[in-house]
């Protein structure tokens, strides 16, 4: 049976004032790397609106989507599916969340959504039915784990220049018993193919990937060799 080869976190030069990697290019390589859909999760927080001061909030949006739209864009000429997604980090913070579910017209319709507390997230994401997943839950600059608030974990964390403690991650989220998911957290070249997750159908959109993650609790997952080891998992 086909299965079909997702990345879940991925930051735009355009967008992420991290991402090292221009849209269109990261699309190129993750289509060669013969990936079937990429979700662009630009970081969603204070130190990207606040410099756009003055805009209007649909303007502000716009700014935002500048990386998915490229990607997306990039993706239709190649033929790799491009989703949106969201890391949104809460106020004040280190604490990211993987969102997904929602489309762009959700972002013109939530004016300041950014500055949105744990509680309040929380509230819109179950309203809406999006998907919350906490992001490189035990990375040490991260206060703490949300069980009351996550349907799930990133419980890999590809992420070659940081401490992700992935093993930690893996551990929290097996006894949680939600979601587990991986991804490669690209932000450069090098980090490109080192997570991911594989799913039997193609998410065309975020709420068709939301879907299929729950549906699936914990898809086959892409992870190094000596982690799979660690935990005896027969998983690619």
């Amino acid at each position: 049976m086909r299965k079909y080869l997702i990345e879940t976190h991925m930051h735009t030069g355009n967008t992420s004032p991290c991402g090292k990697v221009d849209a269109r290019e990261a699309i190129r390589i993750y289509h060669k790397l013969g990936y079937d859909a990429v979700c662009v999760t630009d970081h969603f927080y204070g130190k990207f609106f606040d410099k756009l001061n003055g805009l209007t909030w649909k303007d502000k949006v716009d700014a935002y989507l500048d990386g998915y739209r490229n990607a997306k864009d990039e993706g239709e000429k190649l033929g790799i599916q491009i989703i949106l997604g969201m890391e949104y980090c809460i106020p004040e913070t280190r604490n990211d969340f993987l969102i997904y579910g929602f489309d762009e017209e959700f972002l013109y319709d939530h004016t300041d959504m950014y500055l949105l507390n744990i509680v309040d997230i929380k509230n819109l994401c179950t309203q809406n039915d999006l998907l919350i997943i906490q992001a490189h839950p035990f990375r040490t600059m991260v206060s703490g784990t949300y069980d009351e608030i996550v349907e799930g974990y990133e419980g890999y964390n590809g992420h070659p220049r940081h401490e992700n403690r992935n093993e930690l991650a893996f551990e929290h989220a097996l006894n949680f018993g939600g979601i587990i998911i991986s991804g490669s957290d690209f932000h450069q070249a090098v980090d490109a193919g080192t997570g991911g997750i594989y799913l039997p159908e193609l998410p065309k959109n975020s709420r068709e990937l939301a879907d299929l993650i729950r549906e699936a609790k914990t898809p086959e997952l892409i992870m190094n060799e000596s982690f799979k080891e660690r935990f005896n998992l027969n998983i690619s």
